[in-house]
């Protein structure tokens, strides 16, 4: 091989090395970009949303009232629909699935503070004939506004005095929530 050939083909090849490995380095730089704006961030729960949690609630005390865990089964709603107190349905509000937090909820986050305006004094009559009303138990009835749940609070030969306030009105609340699943509103 003569001396120039092989000049120039050191020259050639030399140049395309050079230039195989920065079109390498371009194909290396779009293949990361693109794996970068592939990744998505996780969903969140929105207004709207079928989320499942599991949850522990607590009063101050440290005294369990309520426990999905307990049951072995999450519980399912609707964000934002009202089917859940104010507080615990905002505090799912963002969470992605597998998420946990603690949140402690005032009584207007929650049942809404005890009402003296919602304890009445009514005829005993509205017991059924053999029903003896007992302080402390809690009964329903249905009304014009349909059923009412209602706690006895005192009792004399003619009528009884009833608290119709949610049992957990006036109380903080605190609640350890889990996300476990989100069925978003636009599925």
């Amino acid at each position: 091989m003569n001396y120039q050939y092989r000049d120039f083909y050191y020259y050639m090849k030399k140049l395309l090395l050079k230039h195989m490995a920065g079109v390498l380095c371009l194909l290396l730089l779009c293949i990361f970009a693109a794996g970068c704006t592939q990744s998505q961030t996780p969903a969140v729960a929105t207004a709207g949303d079928t989320v499942e949690v599991d949850y522990t609630g607590t009063y101050d005390d440290g005294e369990v009232f309520d426990s999905s865990y307990e049951r072995g089964q999450p519980l399912e709603f609707v964000v934002g629909a009202g089917q859940m107190i104010p507080g615990f349905d905002a505090a799912v509000v963002g969470m992605a699935v597998g998420d946990k937090k603690t949140v402690k909820l005032s009584p207007e986050e929650a049942y809404g503070e005890w009402n003296e305006d919602l304890v009445m004094t009514v005829n005993r009559t509205i017991f059924a004939e053999n029903t003896t009303p007992v302080i402390g138990e809690t009964y329903s009835s249905l009304t014009d506004q349909g059923f009412i749940r209602f706690t006895v609070i005192a009792v004399n030969t003619s009528e009884v005095t009833v608290d119709t306030n949610h049992a957990m009105a006036g109380k903080t609340l605190n609640f350890d929530i889990e996300l476990v699943s989100i069925n978003p509103a636009d599925a």
